[in-house]
């Protein structure tokens, strides 16, 4: 009964997502309100539609309905409730209806918000969501259909695998409901992980998100209300998608950190890159569309940007779920590439016809030109340059060069790590410049001199943070270079918060938290952006130096004996395995952690095996020991052992330093999201002229 419920709102969901697409269009061409209304109608069906099918499908995995074949392939009988739950995302079929119901809230939640105050585009936005939509569902209702289950048709061999069906085929019975309960096979073991269970719905979350500017910005070029409005309707959504995406990728980066057994966070995997692309077109996005609110500028620019942003979405998943590539994190191969290759294809060829379209009609012309190379619109412009040319280098090594290598060469050629950490450090370097000079400059013009004058203090901390870590024992030439770009970014950010804060305390007579709190109230979405910009820097400075400075061994020791690296001593103490409760069987060993001769830490890296009834079946996960400080993390992978006597083991230990600030980093740059994404103004008119009279070069946007 679960899976006909489920079928036939998925069904149903299909056919008013596909019924809203020629009824917004029609009654948007022609001025046809009541069909306007009617596709509105329904597509707000479809929330309520998919929750009922996405609620089908979740209490069939939490009451273990085996017959589903979804639910036989990613659960057990010793599956945790909570892994059942998060287990609707953990296979291709759940992953792609979890997704479909997060795009129908997200389009489903603009209509509401957005129905009166931009009129005009709804039917557009109609349009290409449930466009959008209904390709997701179509391939969950005929390629992907997580309510397909098992039956035993008459003529099927004794040996032979029982086949699944979406509809009931004739004289069918249902399979033995012990046998299908003992012969499934349980959620992935490298999907039993905090960060794995969450990051795969921020990354939806940040896709989806970014589907609403998309459909916007199109709708504006398919109505010609080519004003800001698309952008005021978007500005919000921008962000939540943006900070979701950012959420994700760090989610991502900690599961492997964690799971995966080499040490990193973050390998350049293709599967990676397809979620980080997005994001690159997207931050650029971000900063460009703020030329165009403040000086009419770029809006061809900004429409090819929010394009790029939702094609880089869908190639991502295309590449991720097709099995265009083989990676850890992708899905398996299956029969959704095709399509959504031309699904990808057709819409982002519209789209730039679109854009053209207007381009050649001169309904995309500029309102201002550039004043300077200094000024703020130019320095942005030079930021998304970088951003775009990160792309290019990231897609080339990632996807470019492997599939134009085996289309015409007939060779799978791979580029490695070593491309991207040739080709990616001088890019980012240029962007963290960017990001220290770009705030203080001023929009129309800026003389170097006045900018000069703007940069002394952040540069003099600059200078004095370098010379303190040289004086503390960094003598690494690159290090310094690399130390001193990053922190600079993060200097201007706290500077430009310091400046604000003191116009007030001078001009107003608060105290200082006062100013500070009254500062952010005012223009969130200013000051909200110096906090993120405050945490890319402690990611960066994370990054610099648990990349350039990791120390790492790999030794087989005796009980007793120790492994030493830098001013750490790992001693070998203990090993046990056995069965857990829920069925996997642990195999740890015992070690105990010394720095200069003094115990800080017990430590118990260990490895799961998940049994399966098939032997050839059993799954591993490598589940790191570290013992962790804001200096570094001591990091400890069991890699082998002496399985009779347990005398011997086999340890690869890693001293990681500042890699937590990687971690701490995405708070603070999560923070900054939250707040830039309700930018208000809460003080008349009067006194932010006065306040802004007051304030120095550089501190007005």
């Amino acid at each position: 009964m679960l899976a006909e419920i489920g079928l036939s709102a998925l069904i149903l969901a299909f056919i008013a997502a596909i019924y809203a697409i020629p009824s917004a269009i029609y009654g948007g061409r022609y001025h046809k309100e009541n069909w306007v209304y009617s596709a509105r109608n329904a597509s707000l069906l479809t929330l309520p539609l998919l929750l009922v099918s996405t609620g089908a499908l979740l209490v069939a995995l939490v009451t273990g309905q085996y017959q589903v074949s979804y639910v036989w392939s990613v659960t057990n009988p010793t599956t945790p409730l909570f892994y059942r739950v998060t287990a609707l995302w953990g296979s291709q079929a759940g992953s792609l209806l979890f997704w479909s119901l997060l795009m129908s809230l997200f389009s489903v939640s603009a209509l509401i918000i957005n129905w009166r105050s931009h009129r005009r585009l709804m039917p557009w936005v109609i349009a290409y969501t449930m466009a959008t939509l209904a390709f997701f569902l179509g391939l969950s209702l005929f390629l992907e259909n997580p309510f397909a289950r098992y039956w035993v048709t008459p003529g099927l061999a004794p040996t032979a695998n029982i086949p699944s069906y979406i509809f009931i085929p004739e004289n069918a019975i249902t399979p033995q409901a012990d046998v299908l309960a003992q012969t499934a096979r349980g959620l992935n073991p490298l999907l039993r992980h905090f960060g794995m269970i969450i990051h795969p719905p921020m990354l939806y979350l940040g896709f989806v998100g970014f589907i609403i500017p998309f459909a916007f910005a199109m709708a504006a070029l398919a109505s010609g209300d080519l004003s800001t409005n698309w952008i005021k309707a978007t500005r919000r959504w921008v962000l939540v998608a943006w900070l979701f995406l950012s959420l994700g990728l760090i989610l991502g980066g900690r599961w492997a950190y964690d799971v995966l057994g080499w040490g990193g966070y973050w390998g350049w995997d293709p599967v990676e890159n397809a979620a980080f692309l997005p994001w690159l077109i997207g931050t650029a996005f971000l900063h460009s569309v703020m030329i165009q609110e403040k000086r009419g500028m770029l809006k061809t620019w900004n429409m090819f940007l929010v394009i790029g942003t939702f094609s880089a979405v869908i190639f991502g998943t295309f590449a991720t779920r097709s099995g265009l590539i083989e990676s850890v994190h992708s899905f398996a191969r299956s029969e959704i590439g095709f399509p959504m290759f031309w699904f990808w294809f057709i819409i982002t060829f519209i789209s730039v016809g679109l854009i053209l379209w207007r381009w050649n009609r001169g309904e995309l012309r500029d309102e201002h030109q550039f004043a300077n190379i200094l000024s703020r619109e130019s320095l942005f412009v030079l930021n998304n340059v970088i951003f775009v040319a990160l792309f290019v280098v990231i897609f080339w090594g990632s996807f470019g060069a492997p599939i134009i290598s085996d289309l015409f060469a007939g060779t799978n050629i791979t580029l490695g790590s070593e491309y991207f950490m040739q080709v990616t450090p001088p890019l980012f370097a240029a962007l963290y410049i960017l990001m220290g000079i770009a705030p203080l400059s001023a929009w129309g013009a800026t003389s170097l001199s006045r900018l000069g004058r703007a940069l002394i203090v952040p540069l003099a901390l600059t200078v004095g943070l370098v010379v303190l870590m040289f004086l503390t024992g960094v003598h690494e030439p690159l290090a310094l270079v690399a130390y001193g770009i990053v922190s600079m970014a993060g200097f201007v950010a706290i500077y430009e918060i310091y400046r604000g804060a003191a116009a007030r305390h001078r001009g107003l007579g608060e105290n200082w938290l006062t100013a500070v709190t009254a500062l952010f109230g005012r223009n969130r979405r200013r000051y909200g952006g110096y906090i993120v910009h405050l945490g890319v820097t402690v990611i960066g400075i994370g990054v610099i130096g648990s990349t350039l400075f990791q120390q790492q061994t790999q030794q087989r020791i005796s009980l007793g004996e120790t492994i030493t690296l830098g001013d750490y001593q790992l001693r070998y103490d203990d090993f046990e395995e056995g069965l857990a409760a829920d069925g996997r069987y642990i195999q740890r060993a015992y070690t105990t952690l010394f720095r200069d001769g003094q115990e800080i830490s017990q430590i118990q890296p260990r490895i799961d095996v998940y049994t399966n009834p098939d032997p050839s079946q059993n799954q591993s996960m490598t589940i790191a020991g570290a013992h962790s400080t804001l200096e570094n993390d001591f990091y400890v992978l069991l890699v082998g052992w002496d399985a009779v006597s347990h005398q011997t083991a086999t340890f690869r230990v890693y001293i990681n330093p500042l890699i937590n600030l990687v971690w701490w980093g995405g708070l603070i740059l999560m923070l900054g999201t939250f707040i830039a994404a309700w930018p208000t103004e809460t003080l008349p008119e009067r006194v932010r002229q006065r306040v802004a009279h007051d304030q120095p070069i550089g501190a007005t946007a």
